[in-house]
């Protein structure tokens, strides 16, 4: 009976305890709660020196967060034009997010990119050196993803040191998994990575993924499937001009190849249509329509038409012609070369603004490619779409349709 009256006071005492610790917890309301999860984000931010990096929209952006809800910017975007210290908000209605109050880098970007990128995101995943963010305004399942990373002095010289690497590498790319036989072509666009894989039935299917180029390599926000793999990132082999990762104990590559034979038929498949419209570019030549913008503001499409021999500007609702450009060009087959294009251009012109259209380094991009002097290889993509590579530089690509 003794040891029993013990056991009854060690037992309320413990519930009294356990009480008091329950208590503790919900001494705070729900927006005190709020307030000091607030308040530890912003601590994270301000962490040290307070300096993340970002890679968004094919651009690295350099972040240092003070104490006062201040930002300093540092960008490789428009040559670093957009780059002001601006205020900066955390906040939550439902979810803590992160706003960038007044104009700078990410609301150039926003405004670009017609609506599609974001200045206002919301707290996913916080560790030591990375924070994970969500678009605050994407609708359906598929949110736009950031991340900021750690980071020190020196990280944005190394992303364009790397995005000078990048942009090197040829058309002609494959990634390959070590000890396996799968093997998929790699096409860079600007703002996108294509992985081509051919099918038993000769068709290929194609997978599109957004991506990164970070200061070590390739990042891949929503992750890159692989046969059955998600790789997050690759790591920049400078030695051997490719890209390396490794997922669950299997090496994953992408490098530079051999050109490929010509596929039979491609020239008459891409001659078959007068007009087609320029929809992607390679990285190389990414400034070739943000370029062709600045002289033409209405620019709509970028046409060339291989029957007709134009390549034009499609502006409606320009003073004077809703088009602008170039004509008098012959598309024929590359005599030493089959399947492949030789352009030759008479040096006409055409609009009463074509003259815009010529000083732009976009237009000479376009130019330097389509009439390449040694012939532009031509690449069947889809269903009735084609891809125009410099012979001379296959780091100069446009995807047409």
């Amino acid at each position: 009976m003794k040891n029993l009256f013990y056991i009854l006071v060690l037992s309320l005492l413990f519930l009294s305890a356990c009480d008091n610790v329950e208590d503790a917890v919900f001494d705070e309301n729900p927006e005190q709660r709020l307030s000091s999860v607030l308040s530890d984000y912003k601590a994270k931010l301000i962490e040290g020196d307070g300096k993340w990096i970002a890679y968004y929209f094919g651009n690295a952006i350099s972040m240092k967060f003070n104490e006062d809800n201040t930002v300093e910017f540092e960008s490789t975007y428009n040559d670093g034009d957009d780059d002001n210290t601006i205020s900066y908000r955390i906040s939550a209605s439902q979810i803590p997010e992160l706003t960038f109050e007044s104009y700078s880098v990410f609301h150039a970007i926003y405004e670009a990119n017609r609506d599609e990128a974001e200045y206002e995101f919301l707290f996913d995943q916080v560790s030591d050196d990375r924070i994970d963010f969500i678009s605050k305004t994407d609708s359906g399942s598929e949110k736009t993803r950031l991340s900021f990373f750690k980071s020190s002095d020196g990280d944005l010289e190394e992303a364009k040191e790397m995005m000078a690497e990048y942009s090197k590498l040829s058309f002609f790319k494959k990634l390959i998994i070590e000890g396996s036989e799968y093997e998929a072509q790699v096409i860079g666009f600007s703002d996108k990575i294509v992985l081509r894989i051919p099918l038993d039935d000769g068709r290929y299917q194609i997978i599109e993924n957004d991506y990164e180029i970070s200061k070590n390599g390739l990042l891949f926000p929503k992750g890159l499937e692989v046969d059955g793999l998600i790789v997050e990132s690759f790591d920049f082999d400078k030695e051997n001009s490719g890209f390396t990762s490794e997922v669950d104990g299997k090496k994953i590559t992408i490098v530079v190849g051999e050109v490929l034979e010509s596929e039979a038929g491609v020239f008459n498949g891409y001659m078959s249509v007068n007009l087609r419209n320029v929809k992607q570019t390679s990285y190389a030549i990414k400034e070739m329509v943000p370029s062709l913008v600045e002289g033409v503001p209405l620019l709509n499409e970028i046409q060339i038409y291989s029957e007709f021999g134009y390549v034009l500007c499609y502006a409606p609702g320009t003073p004077g012609s809703n088009w602008g450009g170039f004509s008098d060009f012959t598309f024929a087959e590359k005599e030493d070369a089959p399947e492949q294009l030789q352009v030759t251009w008479g040096y006409l012109t055409f609009g009463p603004w074509w003259r815009d259209v010529y000083n732009t380094d976009g237009a000479k991009m376009l130019l330097a490619l389509i009439t390449d002097p040694n012939g532009v290889y031509i690449s069947k993509y889809g269903l009735n779409s084609y891809i125009l590579i410099s012979n001379t530089d296959p780091s100069m690509y446009i995807l047409v349709e």
